[in-house]
């Protein structure tokens, strides 16, 4: 006899549900990222009539396959392959965060590619313009020289091919500078969603304008590297000719003319609108992605033989970004749909090796829980215990090497040596080992400088924009990749509990309300326990900004100087950890503290709270 096909996984049978549901989103995905590319493109050509031209419907599709799907495939191979980035000490102050991105050989990878695909945009962009508007258009590859009667490379073609690639290499790492490392892959989580019904129009409308006034940021960086150019220039191209040679044979297709008048500012004109073009092309790819692959999908269990099982193998996958759609799954379920609910709170017998459909939900759940924050406390507690004389302040040269230091090793038994990775090339050895080097170059010649010379070179603001803790980055560290399972915990908690009262017909729910209020309550405390430990962090940093200003202003007083710009309530730690609490997290403080509440008081009149 043939052996029956085994069973596929509760976990495999989900991830299948969410990949097909995922199919006709990679469609629109694909379909929206031409029509957005086809408009760019236009716009970048300055012409209305080139939305109705062949050639440019022809650059629209070179570029959608050059640029645009191989963005949209390392992005989807990130967030669904990518293995979990563990950290032991993330890095909580801009100048760590810094060289944490800088060392990071993935982040060099990741510049290199988007640098290579903005390079081979600006090819594109110039071969269209070229077929468009003639060899005589100011970025055409090549321009007719009439006193040599050859035709040379154009030069204003070299400096837009270089940087298009920096454009793309800065946009990687800008991209990478965003969040803290270990949430690279993490999936985007909007807490709008949570608060009220968001469509995917206004969803990804909303994440554009935020996204592309961010990339746009990024054009005066672009600017840098071509008034070096500038500056360089002839000195460059003497020591190039030095190398080709004057009269070769490939001296044409290298060197420009220098025959032809060189006009700075209107080459800066004609190269900025192509690097415009590929900034808000790559917003626009990640902004679709990020949008589309993370939006809560309809109830994709209900498709499977076993809803439950189905649903139970997604809650306890491994991966964040199924777990993250299964806890929206079981949230929305909790919420909105009483017939899914009521096939949940029925089944009350193991089937098929699974525990039943309650007691797998709510042991999910409370794991999730109860593993939120729970080193935070320790954290807080070790810097509580510390010394007063040993909160002294650090010195600004150790505080910018705020990076994780190797572990020491075991004396035991050394453990086997790990892989390296596949993207760790000897360049990326190399650009690693450099930065390793100056750093230790620079904190040696450095720690030869009086304190007192110190602190003229580098003033205390400057000092703790890089070295003091970020509220930003440490909320983002801790709470970042756990916020949208442990929203979407609390709330299929709250709300499958409330349910129950009318639902559960057989009382499967009762025994358990208990533990469900603890732990929802325990998990706001040390959320709150987290945010009063990052506020006095702020409040300490802006302390000693306010001390400085004060400082600044009596060495005012005594020349006879204004002062009153100087102004001591300036508190922008203070401002950015309220900033960032109230646009990431304060939605994951709501659904923690209300859900517990809500459920107290639902149950109130049954002698719940005695």
């Amino acid at each position: 006899m043939v052996p029956a096909m085994p069973a596929p996984a509760p976990g495999a049978t989900y991830r299948t549900l969410l990949k097909q549901a995922m199919r006709s989103r990679q469609e629109r995905i694909l379909f929206l990222t031409a029509l957005a590319t086809h408009i760019l493109l236009s716009i970048a050509l300055f012409s209305v009539r080139a939305l109705a031209r062949p050639v440019v419907a022809g650059g629209t599709v070179a570029l959608v396959a050059l640029v645009a799907l191989p963005t949209l495939l390392e992005r989807r191979t990130r967030m669904i392959q990518a293995p979990k980035v563990i950290v032991k000490q993330p890095p909580s102050s801009r100048g760590g965060h810094l060289l944490d991105v800088v060392r990071s050989p993935e982040v060099w990878g990741r510049a290199l590619r988007h640098g290579v695909r903005a390079a081979l945009g600006a090819m594109l962009y110039a071969g269209t313009a070229t077929h468009a508007y003639g060899w005589g258009c100011a970025i055409a590859p090549t321009v007719f020289v009439e006193s040599h009667q050859a035709y040379y490379i154009n030069e204003t073609f070299l400096v837009l091919l270089f940087t298009a690639a920096w454009a793309g290499a800065l946009y990687a790492v800008s991209d990478a500078w965003r969040t803290p490392r270990a949430c690279w892959d993490v999936p985007a989580f909007d807490p709008d969603i949570v608060l009220r019904p968001t469509t995917l129009r206004e969803r990804t409308l909303s994440t554009l304008g935020r996204r592309v006034p961010h990339a746009w940021l990024l054009v005066p960086v672009l600017a840098v590297p071509f008034l070096v150019y500038v500056l360089v220039r002839d000195a460059f191209w003497a020591s190039v000719l030095r190398i080709v040679g004057v009269q070769t044979v490939v001296r044409p297709y290298i060197v420009p003319s220098f025959r032809v008048v060189f006009r700075p500012w209107h080459m800066l004109a004609t190269v900025l609108p192509v690097a415009l073009l590929l900034l808000t092309l790559f917003a626009v790819v990640y902004t679709l992605f990020d949008v589309y692959w993370t939006h809560p999908l309809p109830m994709l269990s209900a498709r499977a033989r076993d809803p439950n099982a189905a649903l139970l193998g997604g809650l306890n996958d491994v991966h964040p970004f199924f777990v993250a759609h299964a806890y929206s799954e079981l949230a929305r379920i909790a919420m909105y749909d009483k017939q899914r609910r009521a096939v949940l709170f029925d089944d009350v017998q193991r089937l098929h090796g699974r525990p039943v459909a309650w007691n797998g939900v709510y042991t999910a759940c409370i794991y999730r829980l109860d593993a939120f924050l729970k080193e935070a406390p320790k954290k807080e507690a070790k810097q509580e215990a510390k010394p007063q004389a040993a909160a002294s302040r650090p010195s600004v040269w150790r505080a910018l090497a705020d990076a994780p230091a190797p572990a020491p090793a075991e004396k035991k038994a050394p453990a086997p040596a790990p892989a390296p990775p596949a993207a760790d090339t000897a360049l990326f050895k190399f650009v690693r080992i450099a930065a390793y080097g100056a750093h230790a170059a620079l904190r040696a010649l450095l720690a030869l400088i009086p304190s007192d010379a110190k602190h003229a070179l580098l003033p205390q603001a400057l000092h703790l924009a890089f070295a003091a803790p970020s509220p930003a980055l440490v909320l983002d560290a801790e709470l970042l990749a756990p916020r949208a399972v442990v929203c979407w915990a609390a709330l299929a908690m709250e709300h499958l509990v409330d349910a129950s009262l009318s639902e559960d017909k057989y009382g499967s729910v009762q025994k358990d309300i208990g533990r469900v209020v603890q732990a929802l309550l325990h998990a706001h405390e040390r959320l709150q326990m987290l945010r009063r430990s990052v506020e006095r962090q702020a409040l300490e940093a802006d302390n000693q900004l306010v001390r400085e200003a004060q400082v600044v202003r009596g060495a005012l007083k005594e020349v006879g100087a204004d002062a009153a710009t100087f102004s001591t309530s300036y508190a922008p730690f203070y401002n950015e950890l309220q900033t960032t609490w109230h646009v990431a997290y304060a939605t994951l403080d709501t659904a923690l503290s209300q859900s517990g509440q809500r459920i107290v008081q639902t149950f109130a009149p049954y002698g719940f709270e005695k």
